[in-house]
């Protein structure tokens, strides 16, 4: 029988790619093709003010508001500015493909905690996040179906789907001989085979397997550990293709390169689900005014990343990436009502979140706050504020996504009700 100690001795990225493929636990699909969904998370981390857009507070006795006025784009009630206009640009031309979620209860002001139950619906620091479910569910046979581009990301028990670039972009390392660690002592430059030597091992490793198939891997488990090799090197030509997107090791990558990144990796069959970080201060405890910048600069990446998403194509004739792909962007909470003596604002318990793309059932705001920016109740089955209604937990906001993304939410988060009036 052929092992996988069998084939790493055949060399490479290709061998490595292999055990991470034969890993991975062979499960059902959980919804039919038509309905799966990429994945992208935004986490602008560190807590935004959702008074500033998401969820206006304009009159409110009880808030000290930002500077602004509501504007309506189509159902989709949103705070503008003239010295925010990103935010304007990016409802004006995606209104109607996006939703806006309010009043998501944490029941902390934590910030880890609150980022964990954001991403995973759960309070276990096992439990994987949504989009490493999404990636396991739908891309398990990619050669990295979750791609961390962001700081934070709960792989849980899938952490052999997932892949992470590093906050100074080490993953580079792996991808490039040229800015590969040395290791400690060495002097003599390396060994570095050229494009024709690369050839050769290529064309011997294939020769390899295609000898493995004819000798003993015609059928059965062998075939299948063979075939897996095959791949394994498509694979493995297809992540160095990518180095050229991740720049330099030490490198952090701002939120426009991740999101060029990101559709880079999922249109080229790498990634199927991608977190991005906004690497913005959002913690404004000392002037919460800050947060106009803030949200200026956040839009300007979520639009560009909508406006690569909706120019390309889709694997489906006829879709865009757009059509094709789920876009979140959240926070682990909001700012409190009130400024505090420092003129900021500090942690508070209820968040708001934008969901955009394919499938979303956009131009609407559902959910609430009330005019202190507490939760009110709401009808799950309509999305609005109702007196006999229930709260609107980080539990049902991810089960949401996930049903949104075309996977089960009952075999990851058992007993949760999903908040998917957010689905068309």
């Amino acid at each position: 029988m052929l092992t996988r100690r069998h084939f790493l001795g055949l060399g490479g990225a290709a061998a490595a790619t292999l055990a991470l493929s034969s890993l991975r636990p062979r499960r059902a699909r959980a919804a039919a093709a038509g309905t799966h969904k990429n994945l992208i998370l935004v986490l602008a981390q560190g807590g935004w003010d959702v008074t500033y857009a998401l969820d206006p507070k304009v009159g409110s006795a009880k808030i000290d508001v930002p500077v602004g006025a509501v504007q309506n784009f189509g159902n989709l009630d949103i705070l503008v500015d003239a010295g925010r206009p990103n935010v304007t640009s990016f409802f004006t031309k995606y209104a109607d493909r996006s939703a806006v979620v309010r009043g998501i209860m944490l029941s902390s002001i934590a910030h880890p905690e609150c980022v964990k139950r954001m991403m995973t619906g759960t309070r276990s620091n096992a439990s994987p996040d949504v989009a490493a479910v999404v990636a396991h569910e739908l891309g398990r046979d990619l050669p990295i179906p979750y791609l961390i581009l962001g700081d934070s990301a709960f792989t849980g028990p899938y952490a052999v789907s997932a892949g992470r670039v590093g906050a100074t972009n080490q993953v580079v390392a792996l991808a490039d001989e040229a800015q590969r660690y040395k290791v400690i002592g060495e002097t003599a430059a390396p060994f570095s085979p050229s494009a024709a030597d690369q050839a050769r091992i290529r064309k011997y490793l294939q020769a390899r397997a295609d000898r493995e198939r004819a000798v003993r891997g015609a059928a059965g488990y062998n075939k299948k550990r063979v075939d897996d090799f095959s791949a394994a090197m498509t694979k493995a030509d297809r992540l160095i293709e990518l180095r050229a997107g991740l720049g330099a090791r030490g490198r952090t990558l701002s939120l426009e390169s991740q999101s060029d990144l990101a559709v880079e990796a999922i249109a080229g069959g790498i990634a199927r689900t991608v977190t991005l970080n906004s690497r913005l201060s959002w913690d404004t405890h000392d002037n919460n005014t800050d947060q106009a910048a803030l949200h200026n600069t956040l839009y300007a990446g979520v639009t560009r990343l909508a406006d690569t998403l909706a120019a390309r194509a889709g694997a489906t004739a006829g879709n865009t990436m757009l059509d094709e792909t789920v876009v979140v962007v959240m926070s682990e909470f909001s700012r409190t009502p009130k400024l505090n003596a420092q003129l900021g604002k500090d942690h508070w318990p209820v968040t708001s979140a934008l969901v955009f793309g394919g499938g979303v059932n956009g131009g609407k705001a559902f959910g609430g706050t009330s005019a202190s920016l507490d939760p009110v109740l709401i009808d799950y089955a309509t999305g609005a504020p109702s007196a006999g209604g229930r709260n609107l937990e980080a539990k049902n906001f991810a089960a949401g996504i996930l049903s949104l993304c075309g996977v089960d939410p009952a075999a990851h988060l058992p007993s949760i009700e999903a908040f998917d009036v957010i689905a068309k």
